[in-house]
C-alpha cells in the first residue's frame, strides 16, 4: 500500500500533490474496508472537483492497481488455504517456508525429478498456487519463485484435480529456470490436444457465456476459466520496465510452460474434441497477456469476443452492484475450479494496463464517475491491443475468430445483423471453431444443449443489467471517450474481421476499408484475399445523392446490407456503443 501511494504522490507536483496523495490513501482505505461502491463514487466525485484531469487519471490508476494487486494476493491466500486443508484446518501463521520444499536454481537433479513426476500420466498434475519473491531469502530476495502443490492420490485412482480442499504436497521452484526446463520437456512431448484461448472485451459477458455454453454442450472440451495465476503473471508483465529480473523472452517461456501444465492437469476431462479452452481472466489482462500468448501459441485457436463499449460498461456496473468493490472476493464454494479463478468483478472492471498516451483521454474520462471510467479504460485497452495486433497480422499471423456478442444476444441494428435472429447460427459457428468441427457437423444433441445454455445465459445477463442501464447523457460521454482513441475509429484498424453468422463462415472479411471514417468505403476497391493489401491507394466514392451524411451511422451504411460484411461497414460504429 505504501509503495502504491508514494508512486501516486510522485506523479503529482505543486500545491495539489498532498491532496492527490490524500485521495489515494482514502480510496485505498475504503476499498480495504470493503465499503460500498456508492461511497467510493462519492469520494471520486470530490476528486473530480479538485483535481485536474491528468492528476485525476493518475490517482484513479493508482487505485485500480492497488485493488488488482491486493485481489491477486488475497486470491493466492485463498488458494493456499485450499491446498492447506481448507477453512477449518489452514492457519496462515503455520504456512512457513519450512512447509514448502524449496528447490533452488542450482538443484538441477531435483528439478528433473519434479518434471518427471509432472509428466507421469498415472499421477495427478500439480496446481499453480502463486508466483512470488521469497522475501525471507537473505541470499537471493529478488528471485521469483513458482509455488506448485501436488494433490494427494485419490483412493479411486484417476488424475483429476480434487475439488474439495485437502492437504497437498507443496514445492517452491525458481520461476524462470524451472519454467524453461518444463517448457523443453513439453516441447519434446507428443500431444493431440489443441488449445483455444478466449480473450474478452465485454466485461466478462462473452467469455463467461462461451465457457458455460461449451461446458454444457459436453462435446469433449475441457475448460479453464479465469485462472488466478494468469492475473499474477499479468501483474508481473506490467512491471517489466521496473524490474529487470525477467525478460520478455523469459515471460514467453513461462506462459508456454504454465499453459501446457494447466492443460495437462485437466487431461482426464478431455473428450471427443481433444481441446482445452482457456478463458483469460477479464478484459483488463488482455493488453498484457494477448501479445505473449499469440506469439507463443501462434498455431492454436484464438477467439476474441467483444461487445459495444456502453453494453460493456452496463455489464461491468452490474458486476460491481452484485459483488461490490472490495478485493476480498471469496468463492461461492470451496471447489478448486472456483477458488483458483480470479474474481471477474476485479479483472473486468479495474484497468491494469493504461492506454498509450492520448492528449484527449484524461479530459473525456474525467467526465465519467470512477466506476465507469475504469471499465471504459479497460475495455478500450483490450480493443486497442487487439486492433494493433490485427494491423500487424502479416507478421504475427493473428487470425482469431472475432465473435460479436450482439449476434448471440439477439440484438438488432448496425453491426448486429439485418433484424433476423442470428443467434443460433452465430453460436454454431463459434462452437465449430472452438471444437475444430467446421468440416463435420456438430451432433444435434450438442447444439440442443448449447442453445438451451445460451438461452439461460442470455436471460441471466439481461436481468443482471436492468439496474445498471446508462442514460442518454452517460452514453454520449462514453462515446466521447472512445472517439478520443483514434486507433479504434480511424484507419484500417477500424474494420474488424467479425465473423458473420452463416454456414460457410470465414475468419477473414472479404476486403478492408480504404477510406477514413468520414467517407463511404470506395466502390471500386478490389477484394483483398492476398497478403499485399496494406497499401492505401484507393479513393472513397462520393456520398450518394440525397443521402443525409449528418445522420448517425450514415457513413457506415449501404443499401444492400445492414451488417458488417467486411466491405461496407465499421465493426465499431459510433452509434452502436450503447
Amino acid at each position: 500500500m505504501d509503495s502504491t501511494c508514494s508512486t501516486a504522490t510522485d506523479t503529482c507536483t505543486g500545491d495539489s500533490s498532498s491532496t492527490n496523495s490524500l485521495a489515494v490513501y482514502a480510496s485505498a482505505a475504503l476499498s480495504t474496508m470493503g465499503l460500498s461502491t456508492i461511497l467510493l463514487m462519492q469520494l471520486d466525485g470530490i476528486s473530480r472537483r479538485i483535481l485536474s484531469p491528468p492528476r485525476l487519471l493518475a490517482k484513479r490508476r493508482q487505485e485500480y492497481r492497488y485493488v488488482v494487486e491486493q485481489s491477486s494476493e488475497y486470491n493466492a491466500l485463498m488458494v493456499r488455504q485450499h491446498i492447506g486443508g481448507g477453512k477449518g484446518y489452514y492457519d496462515p501463521k503455520m504456512d512457513l517456508s519450512s512447509t514448502w520444499e524449496k528447490i533452488t536454481k542450482n538443484d538441477t537433479t531435483e528439478m528433473e525429478e519434479i518434471i518427471a513426476e509432472i509428466l507421469d500420466v498415472k499421477k495427478p498434475s500439480p496446481v499453480i498456487v502463486a508466483m512470488e519473491q521469497d522475501l525471507l531469502d537473505d541470499h537471493d530476495p529478488n528471485t521469483f519463485y513458482l509455488f506448485l502443490a501436488f494433490p494427494p492420490r485419490s483412493s479411486g485412482g484417476g488424475v483429476a484435480t480434487p475439488g474439495p480442499p485437502k492437504l497437498y504436497r507443496r514445492v517452491q521452484l525458481p520461476l524462470v529456470v524451472f519454467c524453461e526446463e518444463l517448457a523443453k520437456a513439453f516441447e519434446g512431448q507428443m500431444t493431440s490436444t489443441a488449445l483455444c484461448f478466449v480473450v474478452d472485451a465485454s466485461s466478462g459477458l462473452g467469455s463467461e457465456t462461451l465457457t458455460t455454453v461449451v461446458k454444457q454442450s459436453n462435446h469433449g472440451v475441457a475448460t479453464i476459466s479465469n485462472p488466478a495465476w494468469m492475473t499474477s503473471l499479468a501483474l508481473l508483465v506490467s512491471k517489466i520496465n521496473k524490474t529487470h529480473y525477467i525478460t520478455t523472452q523469459q515471460f514467453e517461456r513461462i506462459i508456454f510452460s504454465l499453459c501446457r501444465l494447466d492443460a495437462w492437469r485437466v487431461r482426464d476431462s478431455i473428450g471427443t474434441s481433444r481441446t482445452v479452452l482457456f478463458s483469460l481472466p477479464g478484459q483488463a489482462c488482455v493488453p498484457l497477456l494477448l501479445p505473449l500468448i499469440q506469439k507463443v501459441f501462434v498455431h492454436e485457436r484464438h477467439v476474441f469476443v467483444y461487445d459495444g463499449c456502453c453494453h460493456s460498461v452496463e455489464m461491468g456496473m452490474a458486476l460491481r452492484n452484485q459483488y461490490g468493490s472490495s478485493y476480498r472476493q471469496q468463492a461461492a464454494k470451496e471447489e478448486w475450479e472456483e477458488v483458483s479463478a480470479s474474481p471477474k468483478v476485479i479483472t473486468s472492471t479495474f484497468s491494469m494496463a493504461p492506454l498509450r498516451f492520448n492528449r484527449e483521454l484524461p479530459g473525456t474520462l474525467a467526465n465519467l464517475n470512477g466506476v465507469q471510467a475504469s471499465i471504459v479504460e479497460s475495455w478500450m485497452a483490450s480493443v486497442d491491443v487487439f486492433l494493433d495486433m490485427k494491423s500487424k497480422e502479416k507478421k504475427n499471423f493473428y487470425t482469431p475468430f472475432v465473435c460479436r456478442m450482439g449476434f448471440l444476444m439477439k440484438r438488432s441494428g448496425i453491426g448486429n445483423g439485418d433484424g433476423r435472429d442470428m443467434s443460433e447460427l452465430a453460436l454454431k459457428n463459434v462452437l465449430e471453431y472452438i471444437t475444430g468441427s467446421k468440416s463435420r457437423a456438430l451432433p444435434d444433441e450438442v447444439m440442443t444443449k448449447a442453445l438451451s445454455s445460451l438461452t439461460v445465459m442470455r436471460t441471466k445477463f439481461e436481468d443482471a443489467v436492468k439496474g445498471s442501464k446508462l442514460n442518454a447523457g452517460e452514453k454520449i460521454l462514453i462515446e466521447k471517450c472512445v472517439f478520443a482513441n483514434k486507433a479504434i475509429l480511424i484507419g484500417e484498424k477500424t474494420l474488424l474481421d467479425t465473423v458473420q453468422p452463416k454456414e460457410d463462415w470465414s475468419l477473414k472479411a472479404a476486403k478492408k476499408l480504404k477510406s477514413c471514417m468520414c467517407c463511404i468505403p470506395g466502390e471500386g476497391d478490389e477484394e483483398e484475399e492476398d497478403e499485399d493489401g496494406d497499401s492505401d491507394d484507393g479513393e472513397g466514392s462520393k456520398p450518394k445523392e440525397g443521402m443525409n451524411m449528418s445522420a448517425p451511422g450514415a457513413f457506415a451504411t449501404k443499401t444492400r446490407s445492414n451488417y458488417i460484411d467486411g466491405k461496407a461497414q465499421f465493426a465499431f460504429d459510433p452509434t452502436m456503443f450503447n
